[in-house]
């Protein structure tokens, strides 16, 4: 039997599609975070605990660290496990020095950094990180929706529309 020109399975089965989609966009993974180290006090030498700050974030594959500071008063070093000890970036892996540079987290691991502007190393201007192989599933942080969210919400809205016109 067919209401308003459409058949009970064709609402049934497009009822279902919306039902599966919806389901499938709460349950995907949030997209990859950029992490500005240090939050809102950045990278700098200001008696900032950076460990501490650590200690309250978690790093995943596909996060990105920004460092964001006066690049004519430090720079960002990335250095093994030995040079961080040691407060050297001597051998870097890594150097960044324009005030606003991204580390894209690309492997699971330990990851050390350290400023290599006179003594802020040793006066606390570092941390080590241990990046994780994948993040759970958590809501986003950023300040604006990301792309991905944006989408879930168009398709959640025009299977609602559908669903709507269609019963």
């Amino acid at each position: 039997m067919a209401i308003s020109g459409i058949s009970v399975e064709a609402k049934s089965l497009t009822l279902m599609l919306a039902l599966v989609t919806f389901i499938y966009l709460l349950s995907s993974p949030v997209e990859a975070r950029d992490i500005i180290v240090g939050g809102d006090n950045m990278w700098t030498l200001n008696g900032f605990n950076y460990t501490t700050w650590v200690e309250g974030e978690k790093f995943a594959v596909g996060d990105n660290l920004v460092f964001k500071y006066n690049r004519t008063a430090h720079d960002v070093n990335m250095v093994g496990g030995i040079a961080f000890k040691n407060c050297s970036a001597e051998n870097s892996l890594a150097s960044f020095s324009t005030g606003n540079d991204t580390v894209p987290l690309n492997m699971a691991g330990n990851m050390w950094f350290l400023c290599s502007f006179g003594q802020h190393c040793s006066k606390g201007m570092k941390f080590k990180i241990t990046v994780l192989a994948a993040e759970p599933a958590t809501a986003p942080t950023g300040d604006a929706p990301s792309i991905a969210s944006a989408a879930s919400t168009f398709m959640v809205v025009i299977f609602a529309v559908l669903g709507i016109f269609l019963l």
